[in-house]
């Protein structure tokens, strides 16, 4: 017994020496590391500019780690602040073109909290450490341009009909690339709304463009939530009701990440041409979100179905034809 106790009174001295030795270490690091993506810089710089997808690329828990932007982003550079179990890291991100795609520079500098101290003493630094992670955040943020945002098919289904809605709305103009952000802003929106007034809605959420893309890179557009019965708003609210009675579409699904959406109206144009369909101008096209955020994050897996309205094939009246009588001639015969 007396000698377990001194293995134990000498584990517990060699351990707080242990931690008094890896607490008097510095805890200021400076790591970079760099990946080459097959992407362009724009499409790597914007990913990684978006907050919201951080914890799609990120090597640390969702609840492990916060981003938050610190200045304008480029498509050269952006710059980040990480905080991480409580540690805030300067986070920064460099772009440079190469014939394959973007050489991504990743770097971060900061100070290392205990469990990151422990962990560098035992693996011989912070480089092995905060390196590794970096390098894992790469390797996602390449998996997910390359692999999940470029796995995608478009299914051209035909000329279908679209029934008799009625919706809830909310109405806005922005520039096209600017799109995917500010129409998720808005649909969250759209939710708490439905949300707070305890509305019965009938389907999933969709967009009726007024404009698809003008001249000038502009989207005039609505997102709409299907609902039970037609909803009456003040006037000057940001969110009214509206419907749309039942109308001839050509319909194409695209399976896979919104970016691929003009590859799927191409397609449809493409459709209505060989079949001489002409757009219907007095009805809106619809996109509709069958598999999207937030139920699925996977980009590969979402369903959009698009409905362009179409004209409805008009058959010119015939003449009516009307058989003359016909005389019978009779050969008289010579007398």
């Amino acid at each position: 017994m007396r000698i377990l106790k001194y293995l134990f009174l000498l584990f517990l001295v060699l351990f707080i020496a242990f931690v008094v030795f890896v607490a008097t270490q510095p805890g200021d690091y400076k790591i970079m590391q760099s990946k080459e993506i097959a992407v362009s810089k724009e499409e790597v710089s914007n990913f990684i500019a978006n907050t919201n997808s951080f914890n799609d690329w990120s090597p640390w828990e969702a609840d492990e780690a916060i981003i938050t932007n610190t200045s304008p982003s480029t498509s050269d550079s952006i710059l980040q602040k990480i905080t991480i179990n409580e540690e805030v890291s300067q986070s920064s991100f460099h772009f440079q073109s190469t014939k394959k795609g973007t050489l991504v520079t990743w770097q971060m500098q900061g100070t290392l909290d205990l469990k990151s101290k422990i962990l560098s003493v035992l693996n011989g630094g912070a480089n092995p450490v905060i390196g590794s992670q970096l390098e894992e955040g790469l390797k996602n943020i390449n998996y997910y341009l390359v692999n999940e945002i470029g796995n995608y098919s478009i299914k051209t289904n035909g000329l279908v009909t679209q029934k008799a809605t009625n919706y809830i709305q909310q109405q806005s103009t922005c520039a096209v690339k600017d799109f995917e952000i500010k129409s998720k802003a808005m649909l969250q929106n759209m939710i708490s709304f439905v949300t707070k007034n305890n509305i019965k809605t009938t389907g999933l959420p969709f967009v009726r463009y007024t404009t698809k893309k003008s001249p000038d890179q502009k989207t005039a557009f609505a997102i709409c939530i299907p609902v039970a019965e037609r909803i009456y708003t003040m006037e000057g609210s940001q969110i009214s009701g509206g419907r749309f009675e039942a109308f001839d579409a050509v319909k194409i699904t695209l399976t896979g990440d919104y970016s691929h959406n003009d590859k799927a109206w191409k397609a449809a144009r493409g459709f209505m041409n060989k079949n001489k369909l002409t757009e219907d101008s007095a009805e809106k096209a619809i996109e509709l979100y069958k598999v999207s955020l937030p139920k699925e994050r996977k980009p590969s897996k979402w369903v959009t179905e698009i409905y362009i309205p179409v004209q409805k094939e008009r058959k010119e009246p015939q003449p009516e034809v009307v058989e003359s009588p016909t005389t019978e001639v009779v050969e008289t015969p010579e007398q």
